[in-house]
């Protein structure tokens, strides 16, 4: 498919923009699945019925570039967050922190940072999961690296059967989709606080001598 008429690659590239930032207004209003291609290009005021599809291609294509706006700022900060844990030492709430903290700075992102949340909200709920921001693909990602350094620090059972560090990203992401939906909220340093103090405690949480029980009557490879 050829480029839309009229632009060029600064044209092109403020388009893109702009049927992002309106496929996230649509998306964390309505949901991921009720928003029509079509609503989204008129959304973003564009009149060539093919611009979306031109940049994107597909839905998921989309969401996936929602989201990689929103990881150029995330990620770097996880990143350093990590590195002064690998430099300095620490624990499991600092670690909790380096997951919690960077995406939580998107409750304050004037820039789509809510919609952003509340869309990968959305995803981690979705049993189909198309895009799994706990699992993302590249093994270059700030979570990959995290979930390295929390393995260290849990039994190798909550690790292995209990997917314990996913079942902390799935409720961090949760928590702050929440927390998106009223924008108006400026104060967020005691919510943050807390969501942290939750994931280290999930993370931390012992195996109980029943649920060890009943993981030794299931088949290993199956979903606890």
């Amino acid at each position: 498919m050829s480029e839309p008429a009229g632009n060029g690659r600064r044209g092109s590239e403020d388009t893109r923009l702009k049927l992002i930032r309106a496929a996230e207004e649509l998306f964390s209003e309505y949901g991921i699945g009720a928003v029509s291609l079509r609503q989204i290009n008129r959304h973003a005021g564009q009149r060539n019925a093919t611009a979306l599809q031109y940049h994107f291609g597909t839905r998921g294509a989309l969401v996936a570039a929602i989201l990689a706006r929103h990881r150029a700022d995330v990620e770097p900060r996880r990143h350093a967050l990590l590195d002064r844990f690998e430099a300095d030492g620490g624990d499991l709430r600092a670690l909790a922190f380096a997951l919690v903290v960077p995406e939580a700075s998107k409750l304050t992102d004037r820039d789509g940072g809510c919609a952003y949340l509340r869309i990968i909200a959305e995803l981690v709920q979705r049993p189909d999961r198309p895009l799994d921001p706990s699992d993302p693909e590249s093994p270059q990602e700030s979570i990959h690296r995290w979930r390295r350094l929390v393995a260290d620090w849990i039994p190798e059972l909550a690790v292995r059967r209990l997917h314990r560090r996913f079942s902390a990203i799935r409720i961090l992401f949760t928590e702050l989709g929440r927390r998106a939906q009223d924008p108006e909220r400026r104060d967020h340093e005691l919510f943050v606080s807390h969501l942290v103090d939750l994931i280290a405690a999930i993370l931390a949480a012992p195996v109980s001598e029943e649920t060890e029980r009943l993981l030794k009557g299931r088949r290993r490879g199956s979903r606890a």
